[in-house]
């Protein structure tokens, strides 16, 4: 195959899948969204390498390898496409809400016993960001999405820690820096890989990088962009459950407008986000799951 041996092939698809877990392992558990990243592309690459290694080995088709190979690759786009859309499909027509709504967090779970968050709190007393409150929302019966809040020492930048939870346990960090500037104007900095699909104000001026796992660089980032933009940062007014809550409520109503959202009569009947916004929200998974970037 390929003109190597058979068994020098195997060899090759061993090491392809051996370091496809791994990359995608030391991704989440260290929060390199690079290696997860990579770790997708392997694993696309070793489908399509055993889809022609069985076409040949088992005789079923004798056209040669590079063809193959490529219809390999286009069966798991199909396939991973399908996924996509009935994941869609079914997050439409689900009873989670898609901006859903905080409230004050008195549980006492608000920040997960994982060392590396442990650190970032550390991190973020050593730089002078005040913890002004923990919030959380209910996405379904038992499971919360955690946030919690942080302002600079000089009150112009905010910091909002969206702890996600995981399908064995346990959160990913996910951080948004916003500055509030004059005329409603905003500028947000931040990783989420959750894909959005959405669309935002005018006003707000949006960078997301999801393959950024570090604070530290992303807030290295958000002051860059703040001292090139023409905004004049302006202290934020709000506490910050009525400012999320309000940020939410914002972008339900601007996504209703633009089209992402069906009008709310018709969508217990055919779902909440309209099919526009499904081409959208699929665009942007495939966009974060092998390119890192968003459609914002």
């Amino acid at each position: 195959m390929f003109g190597i041996t058979q068994s020098t092939f195997q060899v090759i698809l061993f090491g392809i899948a051996a370091l496809a877990v791994l990359l995608s392992h030391i991704g989440l558990r260290k929060g390199i969204p690079t290696f997860t990243v990579m770790g997708r592309w392997l694993r696309w690459l070793l489908f399509a390498g055993l889809f022609s290694y069985f076409l040949k080995a088992l005789e079923i088709s004798f056209r040669p390898d590079w063809v193959h190979f490529i219809t390999g690759l286009t069966l798991w786009f199909i396939l991973e496409t399908g996924y996509y859309w009935i994941a869609i499909k079914a997050l439409s027509r689900s009873d989670m809400p898609l901006f859903p709504s905080f409230k004050i967090n008195t549980d006492g779970d608000e920040w997960p016993a994982d060392p590396l968050l442990i650190e970032v709190r550390e991190w973020l007393r050593s730089v002078e960001f005040n913890r002004l409150s923990a919030l959380k929302a209910e996405l379904f019966e038992e499971t919360f999405l955690r946030a919690s809040i942080y302002e600079s020492a000089d009150k112009l930048t905010r910091l909002q820690i969206l702890f996600i939870p995981k399908r064995k346990g346990g959160a990913t960090a996910c951080y948004t820096l916003s500055t509030n500037g004059e005329n409603e104007r905003r500028l947000v900095t931040d990783n989420l890989f959750l894909p959005f699909g959405g669309y935002y104000p005018e006003a707000w001026d949006i960078v997301r990088k999801p393959l950024i796992g570090s604070l530290k660089r992303l807030l290295k980032l958000h002051r860059l962009r703040l001292i090139e933009s023409t905004l004049k940062p302006i202290p934020f007014d709000d506490a910050p459950l009525d400012e999320l809550n309000d940020q939410q409520r914002t972008l339900e109503r601007f996504n209703l407008k633009n089209g992402f959202l069906n009008p709310r009569q018709f969508q217990a009947e055919v779902g909440k986000i309209s099919y526009d916004g499904r081409y959208r929200l699929w665009k942007e998974m495939w966009l974060l799951a092998y390119l890192g970037r968003s459609v914002s």
